[in-house]
């Protein structure tokens, strides 16, 4: 796991990289409690009773300063764009471009994001 400065993970979260997989997470990330990133996970398709069970694995790639709420799933080989927002209690089950705001099961587009100057922020 790549974790870059002026980010962090909140607590009770859990990052699960398969080998062979890695999870990047840039610069200015603020991924909140209890959130659950996996590089790896069974198809929902298969028959569990047939061993092994087929799985569906790949990198997950979250960009520079995106805003993660508490209590998402990332799911494997998903990309967040810089700049977007997920909201709570969502499951990311596709990539999400830069500065999109998304949220749901499974999460989906809520809108763009209306940029503001950092000036005009504050």
């Amino acid at each position: 796991m790549c974790l870059r400065e002026n980010s962090y993970i909140g607590d009770n979260s859990t990052v699960h990289a398969s080998s062979g997989f890695s999870v990047q997470i840039g610069i200015g990330c603020h991924i909140s409690s209890n959130v659950r990133i996996f590089t790896e996970s069974v198809l929902p398709d298969s028959d569990f009773r047939v061993k092994p069970v087929p799985s569906k694995a790949g990198n997950v790639i979250i960009a520079e300063a995106c805003w993660i709420g508490a209590n998402v799933l990332i799911n494997p080989g998903v990309s967040i764009g810089a700049n977007s927002v997920v909201g709570a209690n969502s499951v990311v089950t596709r990539d999400i471009p830069p500065d999109e705001i998304w949220g749901g099961v499974p999460a989906k587009l809520i809108r763009k994001k209306r940029q503001q100057a950092a000036s005009a922020a504050s």
